[in-house]
């Protein structure tokens, strides 16, 4: 956050933020054919339309409106930097890599927003979020690792020969 934001704006931001989260989980989710590791990306997807659907109710009431929140235009666009870049959308390891330095500027937009925060409400809603970024940006490192260790077990690309031993 370069500039001065409202609360407002904030919370506007953090609404796309997270509807851009959970398009970028749901993605990895869909090019991952183990189904193990992609049901984590589903519920990772889920949990930020959570948040987005709890964004958009602090606003309402902040606002007194019943109306989504306008488009903030200028920088940030997004608290995590926006869509999938096309020249990686095919690539888990690149994705996993800027899945984590998402999660890291997100949960840095919301410990900031949290102590800029004018009501307590705000405050904890912003440092809960902060808090479960952080949280998200560890367990993608965890996966990463496990991505690294056997990329063809993780992405459901390899498969498991079966030999038998014994009489």
């Amino acid at each position: 956050m370069d500039r001065k934001l409202t609360s407002l704006e904030v919370i506007g931001i953090a609404i796309r933020s997270e509807e851009n989260a959970a398009k970028f989980y749901a993605h990895i989710s869909k090019i991952i054919d183990n189904e193990l590791i992609s049901t984590i990306y589903q519920h990772l997807a889920k949990e930020e339309g959570n948040h987005k659907k709890t964004l958009v109710n602090l606003y309402k009431k902040m606002s007194g409106t019943e109306e989504s929140p306008p488009r903030i235009p200028g920088e940030p666009e997004t608290a995590e930097g926006g869509p999938i870049p096309e020249e990686i959308a095919d690539s888990l390891e690149d994705l996993l890599k800027l899945a984590i330095q998402r999660e890291k500027k997100a949960r840095d937009f919301y410990a900031k927003a949290a102590s800029h925060a004018t009501d307590p409400s705000g405050e904890r809603i912003f440092q809960y979020l902060a808090d479960v970024e952080k949280g998200h940006e560890s367990m993608l490192k965890k996966e990463l690792e496990a991505f690294l260790l056997d990329t063809d077990w993780y992405t459901g690309k390899g498969h498991v020969e079966m030999m038998h031993v014994g009489p």
